[in-house]
């Protein structure tokens, strides 16, 4: 992975090579790019373990609303990020909602990137204290010193570049360990008797009003995750053209769905064949141990591994752009390119450092990626969507809509224990974004939305983002 991003960081001397890969990444590379990104250690272990207890929730989290979460992203808003010309999702939310909304915005994404890294560099540990024996320490900090290094000097072309080798190791390594633990467990047509009775079900066990609520969050919050999530963002943004970009996240959709379900099935049989397990989170590698000669488990490490250096690198690119785009200008007025492309470079290892703290005390890893999808998905997610969708959307709304939808999760996630804030934020933030900007039409007429080079993408062209509606261009 060294050689590969070090090789390829000799072309990335722009900040538009850096965060977007030139805008210039092929339809093949952007989908394998994609699922890589996506494809980290939620599904790899995190789901696996979560099938491992039987926690039907967090298996329909991960792989399956969040695969889906892809193809919603292809169809509504991949051309859109395409057109706009802009290295990074905030820039049009400011365009609708003001600066102050933007640096929110940047916090909370900064926040939410670092609990996210944290967890995945756990996964690391993981790995590393289940195979090697050895503290769970030493595999955070040296896989974490790989990353950053190729990551810093390399870019969305370095990251991209590992990510197709990282694909590789992760499906063979998968597939590998799937094939000889359903052989060892009695074969494909054993796997039935081998699957707990919940295993794969996808509606609530009770028809209770809060089984319903905690369903139709996993739904909402997973589902419209990706739209904000930047390091997703930028490989809409860096492909080739809008058809590029929208296919792109059709066949990464469906490859995620695919390859995930390859953990969660091991997951379900682990439970039956290996109960007892101390650490759920290890089920993975423990069955690589289990089932699998040494020299093959040396390739499965290579899967795991890759796994999660593909997450981390794209949180670490997307975190620098970030600061770099929307965060420097606050401090310098009109950067350089060169200034920008340093900033987004040295902001890498600073980020690092500071999910080094979340990955030390992190306990589980799917729970430590759910907590970062709330700061978003509870008071952003909403408005971001009516700032490219509704025309009447103005900064008014917009930024009192994100007020109320923080105080609410804020005040519901301190005061009520079980109880899914996020869900409810959302919601308050979207009514309150519309009826306070429909309140407010005359005094704060809404702000149009444009691409980078000032050009108008009205409600016609967004149209034309959709498949049913793209004759309307």
């Amino acid at each position: 992975m060294l050689a590969v991003g070090v090789f390829v960081a000799r072309k990335s001397d722009s900040m538009s090579d850096f965060a977007v890969s030139g805008r210039n990444m092929s339809l093949t590379v952007c989908s394998i790019s994609i699922i890589a990104t996506w494809f980290g250690s939620g599904p790899m272990m995190g789901s696996a373990a979560a099938a491992y207890r039987g926690s039907m929730l967090e298996v329909l989290r991960d792989p399956f609303v969040s695969g889906i979460s892809l193809l919603i992203f292809g169809f509504f808003f991949a051309r859109l990020y395409r057109r706009s010309k802009r290295l990074t999702h905030i820039e049009l939310l400011e365009r609708r909602y003001g600066n102050v909304a933007g640096v929110i915005s940047v916090m909370i994404n900064l926040i939410a990137g670092s609990i996210w890294l944290g967890a995945v560099l756990f996964a690391f540990g993981v790995v590393f204290e289940s195979l090697a024996g050895q503290p769970m320490a030493y595999g955070i900090l040296g896989g974490t010193l790989v990353i950053v290094v190729y990551t810093m000097f390399g870019g969305l072309k370095a990251v991209a570049a590992t990510d197709v080798l990282q694909m590789v190791f992760i499906i063979v390594g998968v597939v590998a360990l799937f094939y000889l633990v359903v052989g060892d467990s009695g074969g494909f047509a054993a796997i039935p008797g081998n699957l707990p009775e919940h295993a794969f079900r996808l509606l609530p066990e009770d028809n209770t009003f809060g089984d319903w609520f905690e369903y139709l969050q996993v739904w909402f919050s997973s589902g419209l995750v990706s739209i904000g999530v930047v390091s997703i963002v930028q490989r809409s943004m860096a492909a080739r053209n809008e058809q590029v970009a929208q296919n792109a996240f059709y066949i990464a959709g469906v490859g995620y769905l695919l390859l995930g379900m390859v953990p969660v099935t091991l997951g379900y049989i682990a439970a039956t064949t290996m109960p007892g397990v101390e650490d759920p989170n290890a089920i993975i590698p423990l069955l690589a141990v289990e089932h699998m000669h040494p020299i093959v488990v040396a390739i499965f490490v290579g899967a795991v591994i890759s796994a999660i250096m593909s997450t981390s690198d794209s949180i670490l690119l997307g975190c620098g752009t970030i600061i770099s785009v929307n965060l420097l200008p606050r401090f310098i007025k009109d950067p350089s390119d060169s200034l920008r492309l340093s900033v987004a470079r040295w902001s890498v290892p600073v980020m690092a450092a500071i999910a080094l703290y979340t990955a030390f005390n992190t306990s589980t890893v799917i729970s430590a990626i759910a907590l970062s999808i709330s700061f978003g998905f509870s008071a952003m997610s909403f408005p971001y969507i009516l700032s490219l969708w509704w025309l009447k959307a103005n900064q008014t709304g917009g930024l009192s809509g994100i007020a109320f939808g923080i105080v609410t999760f804020l005040v519901l996630h301190f005061t009520t224990e079980g109880f899914s804030a996020n869900f409810v934020a959302f919601w308050v933030s979207g009514l309150v974004t519309i009826v306070v900007s429909l309140a407010t039409q005359k005094t704060d007429p809404p702000r149009t939305l444009t691409d980078a080079d000032g050009n108008t993408l009205g409600l016609a062209r967004r149209l034309g983002t959709l498949p049913l509606f793209r004759r309307v261009e």
